[in-house]
C-alpha cells in the first residue's frame, strides 16, 4: 500500500468485514486522521447475501438475514474524511456537481481502532446532518430502530449514538470548529486519481 494512502474498514459488532474504503492521507496527528475518497475508487460496501445492498429490502427484513459485502466503486462525488481516534464519530464533507459545499455528515460510531492498514470502526446505523448554515437533522432514524436488538446494532450502543447526536446538535457551530473548517478544501492535482483496494483488505484487523 502507498504511504499516503491508508484503509478505513468498518465491522459487524461481530468482527466480520462490513465496508472498506481507502483513502489518500491529507493529514495524520496524534487526535485524527483526515483522509480523500476519490471517486471512481474501489470499495467494499454492505451488501446482502445475493450482493444486492441491503436498503432494497424491506426495513422489517432488512437485519433479519445475514449480511456480508461486496465489491464496488465509490459514485456521486469525492468526499473528504475527518476521523478522531478516540471520538465516537466521523466527519464526512460533501460537495456538489459544480463544488460547492454541501454539508457535514457525522458518521455516528465506535472508537477508532488501529491496525496495520489503517483504522476500524463499527457503524451505529444513525446519522446527523449538518447543513451549510448549521442545522442538523437526523437520518436513519427507522433504520436504527430497525437494526436495534439484532445482531447489528446493540442497545447500548444506540444510546450512545443518541448521546452523541444530541450533544453535537446542542451547538453544532462549536462542533464544526473544534474539526476545522475543511469546506474549502480542494485536492492538489493527482489526489483525485480513483484508488484500489490494497492487498490484503479483507485481512482481520491486527495491531
Amino acid at each position: 500500500m502507498d504511504d499516503d494512502v491508508t484503509l478505513l474498514r468498518y465491522r459487524y459488532p461481530d468482527g466480520r468485514l462490513q465496508a472498506a474504503f481507502p483513502l489518500r492521507r491529507i493529514e495524520e496527528t496524534a487526535e485524527r486522521i483526515v483522509g480523500w475518497l476519490p471517486v471512481g475508487s474501489e470499495i467494499a460496501y454492505w451488501s446482502t447475501e445475493a450482493g444486492d445492498d441491503p436498503r432494497v429490502v424491506p426495513l422489517a427484513e432488512r437485519f433479519r438475514q445475514r449480511l456480508g459485502y461486496s465489491q464496488r466503486t465509490w459514485t456521486g462525488g469525492s468526499v473528504l474524511r475527518v476521523i478522531p481516534w478516540d471520538e465516537p464519530w466521523q466527519v464526512l464533507h460533501f460537495w456538489d456537481e459544480h463544488g460547492v459545499f454541501s454539508g457535514w455528515y457525522v458518521n455516528l460510531e465506535s472508537e477508532k481502532q488501529r491496525d496495520h492498514l489503517g483504522v476500524t470502526s463499527v457503524d451505529w446505523h444513525l446519522d446527523l446532518l449538518v447543513s451549510p448554515d448549521f442545522v442538523v437533522t437526523w437520518k436513519d432514524e427507522d433504520e436504527a430502530a430497525a437494526a436495534v436488538r439484532t445482531e447489528y446494532l446493540r442497545e447500548r450502543d444506540l444510546e450512545a449514538a443518541r448521546e452523541t447526536g444530541r450533544a453535537i446538535a446542542r451547538d453544532p457551530e462549536g462542533f464544526v470548529d473544534a474539526i476545522g473548517h475543511w469546506e474549502g478544501f480542494r485536492p492538489a492535482p493527482g489526489l483525485d486519481r480513483p484508488l484500489a483496494l490494497p492487498d490484503g483488505w479483507e485481512a482481520p484487523a491486527s495491531g
